[in-house]
This record gives C-alpha cells, structure tokens and sequence, in this order.
C-alpha cells in the first residue's frame, strides 16, 4: 500500500465500524484482535443504537447498513416502527413507574452485528497489543505479541479500540492511578436462556425488547430483554433467547447480611442467589428468574468505568499519532445504555478529523495529522466525560431505590449532548 494504514487495534463493535468507514472512503486499515478467531468471545448479549443511528448510517458503506437487519433482534417490531417503551417496574408490585423517555432505536445481537462488520475487513487474529513508538517519515509503529513471536506493524495512526481494559490506553498513561478503572460497590450476574412461548409471551406484552425495575425494599435491580425472535432464532419455535440480569449493591445490610455479598463461585450457586434475590418479587419478574435453568451459566460482569482526562494526556515519543475510540476513550457502566452509542459517534468524529489530513499529498502524515488527532481527542474528552459520570450515577442511583425520580440519569433522556452530572456517592450502609 502506498499509503501506510490506520492501524486499529481491537475488533469488537467500534473496531470495525471505523474499519467499515474508513474502506468507505477508501483508506487502508489492518484490524489487530488479541482473540484467536472471530468465535471466541461467543453468541454475546443485546446492543441498542438509538441517538447514534444516523452516525452508524453515515458511518458505514451501503451495502453493510442495507444488511444490518440480519442482525436485529425482532425485524417484526423494527419493521411495524416499534421502538418499544422501555419501563422500568416496582419489583415488588409490578407497578410500571416510568417509560425512559422513546427515541428511534434499533435493537440488534451484539455478535450477529460483529459479524456483519467483518465483511470484508482484515483482522489479524491473536494479535495482543504490547507497545507503539514513532516510526520513519512521521508514521507510528505498534508492536504485538503473537503465539509465534513479536510482530511490528507501520502506521499512519494507531486508533485504540480494545475495550473498557485497553492495552493502547495503558501504553498512553503509564500510570496505573491513571489508566486503570474504577470498581462500583455493585456487583452483577447474568445469564441467557431459551424460555416457551408461554413465558416469552408474558414479557413481550411488556415491551418487546427490554425493560428493567427496582426492588424498594432491598435496593436489587433488574434487567430483561429478549437475544432473538421466532424470526430470527433458527430452532422454528416460538421459543425466544432471553437475557437476564440481577445486580445488588456491594454493601452490607443487603438481604440481611452482616458482610457485602459477592457473587458466589460456582454457577449453580450463582443461579440460587439469583432467585433468592427475586424471591418476593411480582411476575412476571419474579417467574422470569425462578425459571432460570439450575444448570445455567450466570457470568458476572465487572461494573467500572473509566472518564477521559482532561490533562495527563502523554508525550511519549509516537503518541502524537495514537488516539482511543469508544470502551478505551471512555468505559462506562450499562446503565444508560449508551457506551456502544457514544463509541459510534466517536468513530465519525475521528474521521471528520483526521480524513483531510490523510486525503493530503503526503500520505496524511506530519503536523496536519497530529493536529487533527488533538482536535478529535480534545472533541472526544468534552462529549464523553460528563457521559461516564452520568452512567456512573445511573449505576448507582439503580441501586438505591428512593434515588430513583424523574431527575436520575437512570430514567432521563438519552441524547449524545450532556451536563456535568452532581455525582451522588453510594450509601455504604444499609
């Protein structure tokens, strides 16, 4: 290639999308994943895109977002223009309080989209991220480890797109007080299972793609939402792929217990704490976790979150040409549901940045690059700041039931434009 690539490291949803957008305008790019093939992270959960979906649309190439349907979770629903309520319940009285305020959203499979981003782009397989520097004539070189050794690739830019535990952030803020994330007194436990259509049935009359709820008496929160549809399942039932999430406040006094409990070690106890968790709920959401299969996998998913600095950005040698995107730039908690929505517009951000300078003669690399670098990050940094410390408050007023009004961040608006969140620190005690 005449043109040294973009060199983006990490091939889940923003990986790509930037990959996708940047074949759209024809600039060359490699993709490094440190997975060792597209089947490892498996079937995956849900992922809304709602203020982002004209981004997403600009991002990508016609002939990917004329297919993203292959990838909704119900094309019945998104067809009728359905964009569900998305309620939030009493737990305890099955009272729906509040509908987050509707916006124009398309509900997809998280792998199943992945999938559909791959077409077409090379992804080095079982590349870990390990370091970058500069390299000749103003290029930026990065280094992998790989099962057979060190591979070294030349750039025009690195973009760190490797997640909420990024290894390109790490090598830009050597500092662990400063790259490492920061934990939330919750924990959380998930899992997903096929439910009959009997069941499945009462939880669409709800809504037909999620909903969530509080428990008022011990602060437990509730997440569902359907994977899949008697469409798009393949098994040619009417039997649906269900997500499940309970998730508790790490602090003691939590049903009783002296100590903060934590999620338990095995899967069967895990699947046990879930509905004693749920035990004086009303249904359906008490029968949606009853029913979970003994044999079930619940995962845990660590709830932290990282918020970009405004400052401490590094002078390493190189880094004038490395920039973050999405989990890396800004990892944030799910409460929002607004991660995968603001990684999206930071992909059409960069590219408003940095594509007059890589359209230029001289390959897009110099002064004109590193400027457009700066402008997008500096952009990146004011969008996304305030955004992880509303998710952040989102988390926790979840988790403490009279924190939950009309004001919360959990109930408000999505939109890609926010305030400086008052951030509440959690309650300690019970």
């Amino acid at each position: 290639m005449s043109q040294p690539p973009v060199i983006i490291v990490g091939a889940g949803i923003t990986g790509l999308v930037l990959a996708q957008a940047l074949k759209k305008h024809s600039i060359p790019c490699i993709v490094y994943e440190r997975d060792p093939d597209p089947l490892y992270r498996g079937k995956g959960w849900g992922i809304t895109i709602h203020w982002a979906l004209n981004s997403l649309m600009e991002c990508l190439p016609r002939h990917i977002s004329d297919r993203l349907p292959e990838a909704y979770v119900d094309p019945e629903a998104t067809r009728n223009g359905d964009n569900g309520q998305f309620l939030f319940f009493n737990l305890r009285t099955g009272e729906a309080l509040w509908q987050v305020p509707p916006s124009k959203r398309i509900r997809m499979a998280r792998e199943k989209f992945r999938r559909l981003l791959m077409d077409g782009i090379e992804v080095q397989w079982n590349h870990t991220f390990d370091s970058f520097g500069p390299a000749d004539d103003g290029a930026v070189r990065a280094t992998f480890t790989t099962p057979n050794g060190t591979h070294t690739a030349e750039g025009s830019i690195i973009v760190g797109c490797d997640g909420s535990r990024s290894r390109v952030r790490a090598s830009l803020f050597p500092s662990p007080s400063v790259h490492e994330n920061y934990h939330l007194p919750v924990r959380l436990l998930g899992v997903s299972t096929i439910y009959p259509r009997e069941l499945a049935a009462k939880m669409r009359a709800l809504d037909p793609f999620f909903f969530q709820g509080g428990d008022p008496l011990t602060n437990a929160s509730h997440w569902f939402s359907f994977l899949d549809s008697a469409e798009t399942s393949g098994r040619g039932d009417e039997t649906r792929d269900c997500q499940i999430l309970v998730s508790w406040p790490h602090r003691r006094g939590f049903l009783g217990e002296d100590a903060p409990l934590d999620v338990p070690a095995k899967s069967r106890e895990r699947v046990a704490f879930m509905k004693r968790v749920a035990s004086g709920w009303a249904d359906p959401f008490h029968e949606i976790v009853q029913s979970i299969p003994e044999d079930a996998e619940p995962k845990t998913i660590s709830l932290e979150d990282w918020v970009p600095p405004n400052d401490q950005w590094t002078n390493i040698p190189g880094s004038e040409h490395v920039v973050l995107v999405g989990d890396s730039a800004h990892a944030m908690t799910m409460y929002r549901g607004e991660a995968a929505n603001h990684g999206i517009m930071d992909v059409e951000s960069l590219l408003s940045a940095i594509l007059p300078a890589l359209k230029t003669n001289d390959g897009g690399l110099g002064e004109c690059l590193r400027e457009a670098c700066k402008t997008y990050t500096k952009g990146m940094v004011e969008r996304t700041a305030p955004a992880v410390l509303k998710s952040r408050q989102a988390c926790l007023d979840a988790h403490v039931y009279e924190r939950i009004n009309d004001d919360s961040p959990l109930i408000q608006r999505r939109a890609a434009a926010v305030q400086e969140p008052k951030l509440v620190e959690p309650v300690l005690a019970a």
